[in-house]
């Protein structure tokens, strides 16, 4: 799985000073992690390296390979969803973990089809999420000394009630250097039958409506805090546009919270790392 095909505030992304000018280009788009809402950037992190701590090497926990963890959710005529996470350390056979992953998830409690169909969805996302993370086990064990790979990712409940449920996966990855990656993945579930939906259907727009208006809204953002130190984009706005017009944003680029539907631009996408992930929203 790339996770940028998978797509709220998790920890801070600790930045080296002068290491991303704000008017720099990237030399990759990292729009594929994930991206997220309304006049906000928001840079998450679930911590840096070594700061993860599992307990048992190479092992993973619990009855399906996770933890059982406290509440995440409430119940709101939906569905009530709990955490497990997933838990495991590489180590080399002189005891250096040189690599951690963590991965935290939501579990729908109860045995209804919408539970069922819940659960499946998040069962079949950490499988192919821990497929990914070890691709790089080779060289995380050649190169790791002091300081070790790692890749970790939390969520949030971001709205729950009777018609949908909204949770929000941020992802941090770090492989050595200055910084890491931070990532999501985001989805929208119906509350009665358990099964992803699309922001345009919860909108009522089609897909093409629905890439029109929010790169419409981001561009009005652009405009609006152009030349400012507020700004999050790049100064090129000819770039920031190519890069909307190259991003689906009915590929998991949204959430629901607070009675609205926010969606956002992993950073590298239309702004530097230090901007974060830029956000838009739309009221339902």
């Amino acid at each position: 799985m790339k996770k940028n095909n998978l797509a709220t505030t998790f920890g801070i992304v600790i930045l080296a000073a002068g290491l991303v000018l704000s008017g720099a280009k990237p030399a990759a788009n990292a729009a594929g992690k994930s991206q997220a809402a309304a006049g906000s950037q928001v840079s998450t992190a679930s911590g840096a390296a070594g700061s993860l701590k599992s307990k048992t090497a190479s092992t993973a926990k619990a009855e399906d390979g996770s933890n059982s963890a406290g509440t995440k959710g409430q119940t709101q005529d939906g569905i009530t969803v709990t955490e497990k996470k997933y838990e495991r350390e590489f180590k080399k056979k002189d005891g250096t973990v040189y690599k951690t992953i963590s991965f935290s998830y939501p579990y729908a409690k109860g045995t209804g089809k919408a539970e069922e169909e819940f659960n499946q969805f998040y069962q079949r996302l950490l499988r192919k999420w821990k497929k990914g993370v070890e691709n790089n086990l080779d060289d995380a064990k050649e190169v790791v000394e002091d300081v070790s790979y790692s890749d970790s990712v939390d969520f949030e409940v971001a709205s729950n009630d009777a018609n949908y449920i909204s949770i929000l996966q941020t992802g941090y990855e770090y492989t050595l250097g200055a910084h890491g990656m931070p990532y999501r993945y985001s989805y929208i579930f119906d509350a009665k039958t358990g099964k992803k939906v699309s922001a345009a259907s919860v909108l009522g727009v089609s897909k093409k409506r629905l890439n029109t208006m929010v790169r419409g809204l981001f561009l009005k953002k652009y405009d609006k805090l152009e030349g400012t130190e507020e700004s999050p984009f790049f100064a090129d706005r000819a770039y920031v546009v190519d890069s909307l017009n190259k991003m689906d944003f009915n590929r998991n680029l949204s959430y629901l919270k607070n009675g609205k539907v926010y969606f956002y631009a992993d950073p590298y996408a239309v702004g530097p790392y230090s901007s974060g992930f830029v956000e838009v929203a739309v009221k339902l």
